[in-house]
């Protein structure tokens, strides 16, 4: 009789972090690789924590992904989310110019003061806008013009991103599930090449020194102002492993309080 053997897939564990300016795309990016379609209205982020599941080769691989608010009103708590990252996405607004200075300036210094040993992938989102008629003449004048490729590649190496990749939440669910198999291949990479105690993967020293997080999303949060935010907020950032099971999780919920899902990324 032969002995069976244990044919189930490796499964690796990622947590991957969005950040940008506010409404650039990443919401979009996370509700069509979770519901397969593109959001009708735009609602604004505070902070999101999804799970989300792909197999790439041999090997199943578990994505905690994390969308944050790009409003500098959450700019003391956002630095909570960058906590044992394997990789931060960094997602401007093609159609939008202003977006790449703030790529170059206000978040380059963030994830390099709060995660400087996390892999950075920079995306390009919006890329059905770059031959809009609309956003043409908007930008034209205004003496712009949408952000090209050969642009966004070179800004990818001037803040020395593993990559540089354009999506459509809009036009093309092929071009967001490139993004986050692309992101998660970046994860694996690192994961297989750092030691479990490796320094890299631990929280940069200035964050260390920040006060607690129930202090830091108190100051967020005025005078009357509902305190139910305070709780969700906390509990989102208290952990990721909370938010990832071993076995196959259910379909994706989506709402303000998260969610958790199962989705196969064909390769």
């Amino acid at each position: 009789m032969k002995e069976r053997r244990n044919t189930q897939p490796l499964v690796v564990r990622c947590k991957l972090v969005l950040v940008g300016d506010v409404q650039c795309g990443k919401t979009a990016m996370l509700q069509v690789l979770a519901k397969d379609c593109y959001p009708e209205t735009y609602v604004p982020t505070v902070f999101e924590n999804y799970t989300a599941c792909l197999e790439l080769e041999d090997q199943r691989v578990e994505l905690s992904l994390w969308d944050t608010s790009g409003s500098p009103y959450y700019d003391n708590v956002r630095p909570l989310c960058y906590s044992d990252s394997d990789a931060v996405l960094l997602c401007f607004d093609i159609s939008r110019p202003d977006t790449v200075d703030g790529s170059l300036k206000k978040w380059k210094t963030e994830i390099l003061d709060f995660c400087p040993s996390t892999r950075v992938l920079l995306i390009g989102c919006k890329t059905d806008l770059r031959t809009d008629v609309c956003t043409l003449m908007e930008l034209s004048n205004q003496k712009q013009t949408p952000v090209t490729y050969e642009q966004g590649s070179a800004l990818a190496k001037q803040l020395g991103a593993e990559a540089y990749l354009e999506c459509s939440a809009f036009t093309s669910e092929k071009s967001i599930h490139s993004v986050f198999r692309t992101a998660a291949m970046a994860c694996m990479n690192k994961l297989q090449a750092l030691p479990k105690n490796s320094p890299t993967r631990r929280l940069s020293k200035r964050l260390l020194h920040l006060p607690s997080k129930t202090d830091l999303l108190s100051s967020t949060l005025q005078e009357g102002e509902d305190q139910e935010l305070l709780s969700h907020v906390s509990g989102e950032v208290s952990g990721y492993s909370h938010c990832i099971t071993p076995s196959p999780l259910p379909l994706w919920s989506w709402g303000r309080g998260g969610g958790h899902g199962f989705i196969r990324v064909s390769c």
